[in-house]
């Protein structure tokens, strides 16, 4: 490889466009009591109830133009999630998974069946792909409550979590592309090995990332200046 490849290829890498480098996205989902506070987007299905937020913010604090609006839960949340998080879970605060909108596709009291929820998601890059990562938790629990969440854009792919006793796992999402509108959808339901009689099913956090996220190309650059600089005290 030559010096002036090398070089170049470390400046590609520099100057990506800013929007490739956003910080992740964080939302939480639950009590409107119980949000979470510093760069979180919070969606409240109970009082006061807030099911949208038109320009979300990053991990570091940045504006993103990305808008989410949530239907479908349960008018009501559940709060007996983990307060310390652990294993792939800890990349979320732990007030954020203390808390879940949840719904039921079965029988819960009289209260009217809310076997789908559903997250549009709009303002994304078409011409990038996204990832998911997911959370919920319900303790304690004796039976399964899997969820599953199914992605929709240009492409589709689906993942499921128990939220039973959880603390640490997180169902993820990987690639999936915007519409030509710039548009997402999450479906949230009962996952397949649901046994609950209810049906219940649990949304506490998520993530939303750039594919590659960040860390990727700060590794690329820093890697390819590396080699540029031992081939150049090398004199190769």
């Amino acid at each position: 490889m030559t010096r002036t490849l090398q070089s170049t290829l470390v400046i590609a890498a520099l100057c990506l466009p800013v929007h490739a480098l956003a910080a992740p996205i964080f939302f939480d989902f639950g009590d409107g009591a119980r949000q979470t506070a510093g760069n979180y987007n919070n969606i409240s299905v109970s009082t006061p109830i807030s099911l949208s937020v038109a320009d979300a913010v990053d991990a570091a604090g940045a504006s993103t133009g990305i808008g989410l609006t949530a239907s479908g839960f349960y008018n009501g949340s559940n709060q007996s999630g983990p307060t310390v998080p652990t294993g792939d879970a800890a990349i979320f605060d732990g007030e954020a998974t203390r808390d879940n909108a949840f719904g039921h596709a079965g029988a819960f009291g009289t209260n009217p069946l809310t076997p789908l929820a559903l997250l549009d998601i709009t303002g994304l890059d078409p011409a990038k792909q996204y990832s998911f990562v997911f959370f919920g938790s319900r303790i304690p629990a004796s039976n399964n409550r899997e969820t599953q969440f199914e992605v929709v854009g240009a492409n589709s792919a689906l993942a499921a979590l128990n939220p039973s006793n959880n603390s640490s796992d997180v169902a993820n999402v990987l690639g999936i592309s915007p519409t030509a509108a710039g548009t997402l959808q999450v479906k949230v339901s009962p996952g397949p090995n649901n046994n609950s009689a209810e049906q219940f099913y649990y949304l506490g956090a998520m993530r939303l990332s750039v594919v590659p996220e960040p860390a990727t190309f700060v590794l690329l650059a820093a890697g390819l200046a590396g080699l540029v600089t031992h081939r150049r005290r090398s004199g190769r």
